[in-house]
């Protein structure tokens, strides 16, 4: 039995008939092939609150620093819920890896990265002392002297940038153990060629474990489905792009990141974040370390992205001394708390402008962006952070089709990596059962099912890819390089009436 042919891209986004038909000749195909066990393997493996039983993933956790609910108990989804998300997490990553899409990815993977450059916006120049959130951004519409840009033709072209050393989509997964700390989850975003990164916070404090993760994620991404049915030669580079998605967490000290990074590499791993989140002149040691390791034990060639910066002098010394992408964004993020208890502004909007025209690598902004897509890219952003909006409640996230169930519905914990929970899982506890520097709340995310919603990374995903696509239809643009040239001079401040008007009311 042969893997069913793949309908048009087109088809497979609008015609329903067409694509459900094609979705269940694939399951079919799959069952008689023995290989949707695999995929069913991987998810069963992660629904637990058993660490053992889990390991290396992280499974259903609340820890004696979390809320402890009244009347709480485990409940396994539905067979009908779990089959429905399953088939439609193969539906979005045969959208994801359409031939017709990855003609586009291939075609920006051999360009060379083009840097926004400086600009002029009478708004950000005259506001340079101030510190405006991204919040506060809103885009005028552009382009009404051409043919409007088609979404779908956007959508089959990515929206693909090259994001580091190869394409990518814009959408980077961060570094939390709530969300990323499964094989599903980092796997399913390296397939939707989205960066990811592998945590080094709770249980993945211990780098052996952290490694293992890599490694199962690995042996999901040889074993994917989206691989079936294309040339041998488009295979071996789909997969290696996907593995290069795999991102190993560090630590910003060249001794200690030294062990985590032998760890990681010897399990595959061949890219690093270099992670502080306090400024310092620990990310810029790591990574000279790294690069001088790399050169003199001649290691394969690895990709380095390296956070988080506070000025532009610290992301040109990174950029100098070999990094390919920078983070920025200090004190933000839904769960974090660093912005209260530090007294620290969410200031990325204004370094971002400030870097226009200097900086010649990426910049990946976390704290806020993916709620304001096409405002964070037009500043001149070219990789969004994403943790909740994307992974939180999902099947693939830590607990499977594993949820806790109270009076509130069914939902999974979603801490911040330095919530007192988080930083127990890691046994970071001090004195007297005390935890030091708490610098993030925990919260629930909840499942998502009806109403078109179903529980499972690649839709959230794909609402999110919407957002960049809209944004480019609305400056009438074809690619994230012109948008972030073209927004750049739309950006506007927008009042509270107008904010108002923006959203729902």
């Amino acid at each position: 039995m042969q893997k069913p042919d793949i309908p048009s891209f087109s088809d497979l986004l609008k015609e329903r008939k067409i694509s459900e038909n094609y979705i269940k000749e694939l399951v079919n195909f799959l069952k008689h092939n023995n290989l949707w066990q695999l995929i069913i393997d991987k998810y069963d493996q992660i629904s637990s609150t058993n660490e053992t039983r889990a390991y290396p993933d992280q499974g259903l956790i609340i820890t004696d620093y979390d809320e402890q609910p009244k009347n709480l108990e485990t409940r396994m989804l539905d067979q009908e819920i779990i089959e429905k998300s399953i088939h439609a997490w193969l539906y979005y990553l045969e959208v994801f890896n359409h031939p017709e899409r990855l003609k586009a990815l291939f075609a920006v993977d051999d360009k060379e990265f083009s840097p926004p450059q400086a600009t002029n916006n009478p708004i950000l120049d005259s506001h340079t002392s101030e510190i405006i959130g991204i919040s506060e951004f809103s885009l005028t519409p552009t382009g009404s002297d051409k043919d409007r840009t088609k979404r779908t033709e956007r959508f089959k072209n990515g929206p693909f940038v090259k994001l580091g050393r190869q394409a990518r989509i814009p959408f980077v997964g961060s570094a939390n153990p709530d969300i990323w700390g499964s094989t599903p989850a980092i796997a399913s975003m390296a397939m939707s060629h989205a960066l990811c990164g592998v945590p080094r916070d709770g249980f993945y404090s211990d780098p052996v474990r952290q490694a293992d993760l890599a490694k199962s994620v690995f042996e999901m991404l040889d074993k994917s489905p989206a691989l079936i049915g294309k040339e041998p030669a488009d295979q071996e580079k789909i997969l290696q792009m996907w593995k290069n998605n795999v991102m190993g967490v560090l630590e910003a000290n060249p001794q200690k990141a030294q062990d985590r990074f032998d760890h990681l590499y010897k399990a595959g791993v061949r890219t690093f974040r270099i992670y502080s989140p306090e400024p310092g002149s620990g990310p810029l040691e790591t990574l000279k370390a790294l690069r001088k390791k790399e050169r003199e034990e001649n290691l394969d060639p690895i990709e380095i992205f390296v956070g988080q910066v506070v000025d532009l002098d610290q992301a040109l010394a990174l950029e100098d001394a070999g990094a390919d992408g920078i983070y920025l964004g200090i004190g933000g993020g839904g769960r974090c708390t660093t912005g209260v208890r530090s007294g620290v502004g969410i200031n990325w909007p204004q370094l971002v402008w400030e870097m226009r025209g200097k900086l010649n690598i990426p910049i990946i902004v976390e704290g806020g962006g993916s709620d304001y897509v096409a405002q964070s890219l037009a500043l001149g952003t070219t990789g969004i952070g994403v943790t909740r909006a994307v992974g939180g409640g999902t099947i693939e996230s830590p607990g499977g089709y594993l949820y806790f169930d109270d009076d509130t519905g069914l939902w999974k914990p979603y801490r911040g990596e330095a919530s007192a929970g988080m930083k127990a899982m890691g046994g970071r506890i001090g004195p007297f059962g005390f935890i030091p520097y708490v610098e993030g709340e925990g919260t629930r995310a909840y499942l998502e099912y009806g109403r078109g919603n179903v529980p499972t990374i690649l839709q959230k995903l794909n609402l999110l890819l919407g957002d960049a696509i809209m944004g480019h239809v609305f400056q009438n643009v074809d690619s994230i390089e012109e948008l972030q040239k073209v927004g750049a001079e739309s950006l506007r401040l927008s009042g509270d009436g107008e904010i108002a008007l923006r959203h729902t009311h």
